[in-house]
C-alpha cells in the first residue's frame, strides 16, 4: 500500500473518532488542532509529506491528478456529485468528451481529456481556464499570474505569440530559462496569457503586438500591458 493511501486511511480515522466523540461536538477549533497535529505527526513518523491537494505537476508523476489518475478514483477523491462526464473545449470552438470536476464552481473546475476514454483511465490533457483557480502547477504558477510574475520565476524573459485570435498569448519558448526544464519534464504544460479591458485602456499601441507570430516579454507593449494567464493546460505523455 502507498504511502498516500496509507495517510488517507489514517485521516478517515482519525476523522470518524473525532466526530463520535462528545468533545469534537462542543469544541471545533479544538478538533481543528488535533487534525492537525495528527497530520504532522504522521507526515514526521513517515518522512514523506501529503501530496498538495490542488497540485498538478508536469508529466503527472505526483500530485492531485497523476498521469495515472482514474474516473473512480476522482468519484472517490471529490464525490460523485462534482465529477461529470461532458464535452471539454480544446480550443477554435472545438470539444472532445471528457470529464469535468467542479463543473459549477469555476475556482475548482478543470476538464479532463482522457488516453483511454472508454474506460477513462489516465488522464491526456487536463485544462482550467479564467481568472482565478485553486489548481496550480509548479512555482505555484496559476491562473491571474502576471507576465512579470513569469518573467521573474523563469529569470529571463520569454516568447509568447501575439493577441487577438484563438491562441492569444501563448507561451512559445521559456527562452532557457528555468521554466523551460521545470514545465516540460516528461510532459508539457501550455500557457496562455490575455490583458483585460481595463488592462487595455492602460496601454497604448496594442496593435504592435497583435496576430499569430511570436513577440519577447519584454517587448514594451507587453510591459506596460502585461497581461495575465488565462488559460493552463497538461499534457502527460
Amino acid at each position: 500500500m502507498s504511502v498516500v493511501a496509507i495517510h488517507q486511511q489514517l485521516m478517515r480515522k482519525m476523522v470518524v473518532m473525532l466526530k463520535s466523540s462528545d468533545l469534537f461536538l462542543r469544541n471545533s477549533r479544538l478538533a481543528g488542532l488535533l487534525t492537525s497535529f495528527f497530520i504532522f505527526a504522521v507526515v514526521l513518523i513517515s518522512g514523506t509529506p501529503v501530496p498538495e491537494a490542488w497540485l498538478i505537476v508536469p508529466g503527472g508523476a505526483s500530485g492531485a491528478i497523476t498521469a495515472s489518475t482514474t474516473r473512480r478514483e476522482l468519484v472517490e477523491r471529490y464525490g460523485a456529485a462534482n465529477v461529470r462526464d461532458q464535452d471539454v473545449e480544446v480550443g477554435e470552438g472545438e470539444t472532445e468528451p471528457g470529464t469535468v470536476l467542479f463543473p459549477r464552481d469555476p475556482k475548482r473546475s478543470i476538464g479532463i481529456l482522457w488516453k483511454d476514454p472508454e474506460t477513462k483511465r489516465s488522464p491526456r490533457f487536463l485544462t482550467i481556464r479564467g481568472n482565478t483557480s485553486r489548481w496550480r502547477t509548479v512555482h505555484q504558477i496559476t491562473l491571474g499570474a502576471s507576465l512579470k510574475q513569469l518573467e521573474q520565476i523563469n529569470g529571463r524573459p520569454f516568447s509568447l505569440s501575439g493577441f487577438g485570435w484563438d491562441y492569444s498569448g501563448t507561451v512559445t519558448s521559456w527562452q532557457g530559462g528555468v521554466l523551460d526544464k521545470d514545465l516540460d519534464a516528461n510532459g508539457r504544460v501550455f500557457i496562455r496569457l490575455d490583458y483585460s479591458a481595463e488592462q487595455a485602456r492602460n496601454a497604448q499601441n496594442l496593435d504592435q503586438v497583435q496576430g499569430d507570430r511570436p513577440f519577447a516579454s519584454d517587448h514594451p507593449v507587453m510591459q506596460k500591458v502585461n497581461p495575465r494567464v488565462y488559460e493552463i493546460m497538461w499534457e502527460f505523455r
